[in-house]
């Protein structure tokens, strides 16, 4: 860390002795800004990004039009409006980001090889702007836009599966919005060739083969097609498999998977697909902290897989844990949360279930108790 200060202390030395009308201050700026920017990377220290993004637009305006760098400083400045955009959510930020990409492309020759990435980045800024506005000119934009990407990259280009994976998600998003099949068949077909052009050791795999498997899922809620949900399995599988154990969104990929195996248990009947829905569903639960916000959804896929299965089996083990799964499911669920009604009538119909096998009184009285809460906690 401290030869990390020292050269940020002699890049600042670099750039106050150097004329303003000096050919080289627009380099120095850019090298200073580069270090106040790995500053801020190690560090977290938001005035080391306030003072890299100042840094940046002083490099930008100190560079001639014509400069053969002036793409670089462009594109620098654009990470660290970027970062602070991720950082804080200011959409100010996120606006002069897309407006420096926009030069950035302007400048850059049609057949420089950073092209492409330029045009990828503005594409990625429009595509959040969308996001964060719902404005469909941006969306419309942005997947244009990285078709041009995609146009002026090699086949064999090692950034073109991350470019593909961006084109896709921008289809998934425009399907979302328009419903347009259209989209839907190019984005799953997208998908596939990026995890074509993936190493199987990629770090991205997982969300790739993720993103697939969330497409494929919307064409058979879509269309009904078995294929597609049995496909989506598959790629679900290898994205929980692919995903470190220690990774914070394994319990979310095994939550999906777990969702899928019990959409197709419904369809097919097949028991085998119940069972690993409820394997599936333990493991989320068991890898994910006590305190997480997402607890309580993994909770309650896992006793929904329970209740299903006792309902088919009979079995009473499954019915009590289901119950006892179902309390904590309450216990983990703020009492503002949207979805507290539906889990507390969960809880009564587990409960009410069991009162009809045993007939314990109590069970009848805390299923009353909590199906009048959940009439209460619906708006």
């Amino acid at each position: 860390m401290a030869d990390l200060e020292e050269a940020v202390q002699i890049g600042q030395e670099a750039v106050n002795t150097t004329p303003q009308d000096h050919p080289d201050r627009a380099r120095y700026l850019n090298n200073l800004r580069i270090r106040l920017g790995n500053s801020y990377s190690r560090t977290g220290i938001i005035t080391n990004l306030e003072e890299a993004i100042q840094v940046g637009r002083e490099a930008v305006d100190a560079a001639p039009q014509d400069h053969p760098d002036r793409i670089i400083y462009l594109q620098l400045l654009g990470f660290g409006l970027g970062d602070r955009y991720s950082r804080t959510g200011t959409i100010a930020d996120l606006e002069e980001a897309i407006q420096v990409g926009r030069e950035a492309v302007d400048v850059t020759p049609q057949d420089h090889p950073i092209r492409a990435e330029c045009l990828q980045l503005l594409g990625i800024r429009l595509g959040l702007r969308y996001l964060r506005t719902g404005v469909m000119t941006d969306l419309e934009e942005a997947i244009q836009i990285i078709r041009e990407a995609m146009n002026a990259t090699p086949q064999d280009h090692p950034n073109r599966a991350e470019y593909l994976n961006n084109l896709g998600c921008g289809l998934g998003n425009r399907y979302s919005r328009t419903e347009a099949i259209t989209d839907l068949e190019e984005a799953i077909q997208v998908g596939r060739e990026v995890i074509d052009a993936t190493p199987q050791d990629h770090p991205n795999r997982a969300e790739y083969l993720s993103n697939l498997e969330a497409r494929l899922c919307d064409r058979y809620s879509r269309t009904g097609a078995i294929a597609d949900l049995e496909e989506a399995i598959q790629v679900g599988r290898e994205a929980v498999d692919v995903t470190p154990q220690d990774h914070p969104i394994r319990a979310g990929r095994l939550q999906l998977l777990g969702i899928r195996l019990s959409l197709r248990c419904l369809r097919t009947g097949v028991m085998t697909d119940l069972e690993e829905a409820i394997q599936v569903g333990r493991e989320a639960v068991d890898a994910t902290p006590q305190d997480h916000p997402n607890r309580a959804g993994y909770l309650q896929l896992l006793e929904a897989g329970l209740s299903d299965r006792y309902l088919i089996t009979g079995t009473m083990a499954d019915l009590e844990e289901a119950i006892k799964v179902g309390r904590e499911v309450i216990d983990a669920t703020p009492q503002d949360h949207p979805n507290r009604a539906g889990y507390l009538n969960n809880l009564g119909v587990g409960l009410s279930d069991r009162y009809s096998r045993i007939g314990a009184l109590a069970d009848l009285e805390e299923a009353i108790q909590v199906e009048r809460e959940a009439v209460d906690a619906t708006p």
